[in-house]
C-alpha cells in the first residue's frame, strides 16, 4: 500500500492573518495611538448630546405649565354681622352704663358693679362705686385671678358678657335692635343707644353702595 503522505491536523495550520489595510498603522504606532483618542473624543461628544437631548426632554416648559394650570377665582364671601366684636366694642357704644353687673368667684363669691364708659364701676369697701376699673382690675378686687374675667361678669338675668357679645354677633341685623333691648336683663341707656344705633345704620348703607346689598350680610 502506498502512502503519499496525509494532511497535516487542522490544530497544525497556521492562520493567515489580515492583511493590515493601512501602511502606516503598520511601521507607525503613534498614528494608531492617535486614532483611537480622536475615536474617543467623538464618542464622549456624542454621548454628551444625548445626555442634553434627555434634558431637554425630561424638563417641560414653563410655557406649557402655565397652560396647563387651572385658574383659580375668588369668590366674594358675605360679611358676617361684625357688632360687637368683643366686650369692649360693646360697652364702648355706652348703652350699658348704669346696667349692673356682678362678678362671681368659683367659691360664688359676688362683688357689685356697674358699667361705665369702657369699664366698671367697683363696689368693694374701698372703691365704694367711685373707681372705674377695666375687666382685670374689677376680678382682683373679687379676690380672683383668671385669663377670661369676662366669663365671670354677670347681669341680673344670669349671663355673663362674654355669653351676650356671642349672641349678638350670630343676630341678624333685622333682630339686633330689638335684641339689644332686653338680652342684658336691665334696661339700657336710651339715649347712646339710639346714638350708636344711627351710625351704625349709617355704616351699613355705605356697605351696601360699595358692595352690593347680595354681598353685604351684616
Amino acid at each position: 500500500m502506498i502512502s503519499f503522505g496525509g494532511f497535516p491536523d487542522e490544530q497544525d495550520i497556521i492562520p493567515v492573518g489580515r492583511p493590515v489595510g493601512n501602511y502606516d498603522q503598520l511601521y507607525h504606532p503613534d498614528s494608531v495611538q492617535t486614532l483611537e483618542t480622536s475615536c474617543e473624543k467623538d464618542l464622549d461628544v456624542s454621548n454628551a448630546s444625548v445626555v442634553d437631548n434627555t434634558a431637554s426632554v425630561g424638563k417641560p416648559r414653563p410655557e406649557s405649565v402655565s397652560k396647563n394650570k387651572p385658574e383659580i377665582k375668588l369668590s366674594r364671601k358675605p360679611a358676617p354681622n361684625s357688632f360687637p366684636s368683643n366686650v369692649r366694642s360693646l360697652i364702648s357704644t355706652g348703652m350699658l352704663d348704669g346696667v349692673p353687673v356682678k362678678y362671681v368667684s368659683l367659691a360664688r363669691e359676688e362683688l357689685r358693679g356697674i358699667i361705665k364708659g369702657v369699664g366698671y364701676l367697683c363696689g368693694c369697701q374701698s372703691c365704694n362705686y367711685a373707681k372705674v376699673l377695666n375687666a382685670y382690675e374689677f376680678e382682683r378686687h373679687a379676690g380672683c385671678k383668671t385669663k377670661h374675667p369676662n366669663n365671670h361678669i354677670y347681669f341680673e338675668n344670669g349671663k355673663t358678657i362674654y355669653q351676650i357679645v356671642q349672641e349678638l354677633r350670630s343676630t341678624p341685623e333685622s333682630l339686633l335692635f330689638d335684641t339689644l333691648q332686653t338680652v342684658f336683663g336691665a334696661p339700657i341707656n336710651q339715649k347712646s343707644f339710639h346714638s350708636w344705633k344711627e351710625s351704625f345704620q349709617a355704616a351699613t348703607r355705605e356697605l351696601q353702595r360699595i358692595y352690593g346689598k347680595e354681598e353685604l350680610n351684616l
